[in-house]
């Protein structure tokens, strides 16, 4: 909480952070909310107050969520704003499952027949492919051409399944099964 004001009482520090803590609850990856109260003066018009929020989220591709708020008193300022960020941090997050969605139905359409089985547990879900033979060239071009990092695929070459991915380098790794 950030006073530049020093005229915000400790009760509305103290709301103010229970009703943030909604934000953790409703949305995890919430990682750091900074709060910011200011007074605004302008010429021939009242004093109202300004309340800047930023919430921040873990991750890099998750943005920062930012809003700012004025009115007349600080709590109706400090409502105001946990209201639009209260919304602001929902649309986020369901911008996010949307996202994962889209990847998986994109990594789908991009791996040979995939046939997806949702298991009884919500964190585990199972994939089958159905694989038909490639060279190791084949997958490369495969894998340029998908948006996820690894490819699965069956080798023409020795009959069994293989996965490549492109390293930081930007080389290829094709990973060869081999049962002891």
């Amino acid at each position: 909480m950030h006073d530049r004001t020093e005229r915000v009482p400790g009760r509305l520090v103290d709301y103010a952070e229970q009703r943030l803590l909604r934000l953790g609850r409703h949305f995890d990856r919430v990682q750091e909310v900074e709060v910011e109260f200011e007074d605004e003066v302008h010429r021939g018009s009242k004093m109202s107050f300004v309340v800047r929020i930023t919430a921040r989220a873990d991750g890099h591709r998750h943005p920062v969520a930012h809003v700012t708020e004025k009115a007349a008193e600080p709590r109706t300022a400090l409502d105001l704003a946990l209201d639009k960020m209260d919304r602001q941090v929902g649309k986020l997050k369901e911008k996010i499952k949307i996202e994962r969605k889209r990847a998986s139905l994109a990594a789908a359409a991009g791996n040979n027949d995939l046939e997806a089985e949702t298991a009884p547990a919500a964190d585990l879900e199972r994939v089958r492919l159905k694989l038909h033979p490639q060279t190791v060239e084949d997958a490369a071009e495969a894998l340029a051409a998908s948006r996820n990092p690894c490819y699965v695929f069956l080798d023409e070459g020795t009959g069994s399944v293989s996965v490549c991915f492109r390293r930081a380098d930007g080389g290829l790794t094709v990973i060869e099964p081999v049962v002891p």
